[in-house]
């Protein structure tokens, strides 16, 4: 499986380096990131393919994984429309409905999930929502990504992500704060 990351950031970085960690080859891993900067350490730091294309990025991968800011998704979205075939999208952006990056995308094989923040040390809780079209292979294609930064937990309903997202990915954060006080 190839994978494609939109975004170069903490929870991309930290995605990308629990799937080394679990034995995928940096040349399945392929990152589109704007900043030369992130591009030059990610390249250093993973040995994955970093680029500023979105064509570029996207070439030959079975998985796309938006890791961009919730406000610059649509955007992304709309300008990778044309460059998708039959690719799972996964998206980490925090209220994003699963359906607005269908739209968008013009795919029906999205996910949405959000990783918490000990993801960032491989020991994260991602709660997931697959729409209806996603396929039992591409489920277990998004479960083998997310649970390369912790434990797993498919939702039925969506609502629900959202919740999980209050607690669990802003919970430890506040634990972190009040042990650093």
């Amino acid at each position: 499986m190839n994978i494609c990351f939109i975004g170069g950031g903490n929870m991309a970085t930290a995605l990308i380096g629990g799937l080394l960690g679990q034995g995928f080859a940096a040349s399945q891993i392929s990152v589109v990131e704007i900043n030369a900067e992130n591009r030059a350490r990610l390249q250093g730091e993973f040995a994955v393919r970093a680029v500023d294309s979105l064509a570029d990025g996207v070439a030959g991968s079975q998985v796309i994984l938006f890791a961009v800011k919730p406000q610059q998704l649509r955007e992304v979205a709309q300008q990778l429309a044309p460059l998708l075939g039959r690719q799972l999208l996964i998206s980490i952006a925090a209220g994003i409905r699963a359906v607005d990056l269908a739209r968008w995308s013009g795919s029906q094989s999205v996910v949405r999930c959000m990783p918490n923040t000990p993801a960032l040390i491989q020991s994260g809780m991602t709660g997931l929502y697959a729409l209806p079209a996603v396929s039992g292979a591409q489920r277990e294609q998004a479960q083998a990504i997310l649970a390369a930064v912790g434990e797993t937990l498919w939702l039925q309903d969506e609502a629900m992500l959202d919740a999980v997202t209050a607690i669990s990915g802003s919970g430890p954060a506040y634990v972190f704060y009040m042990i650093e006080a």
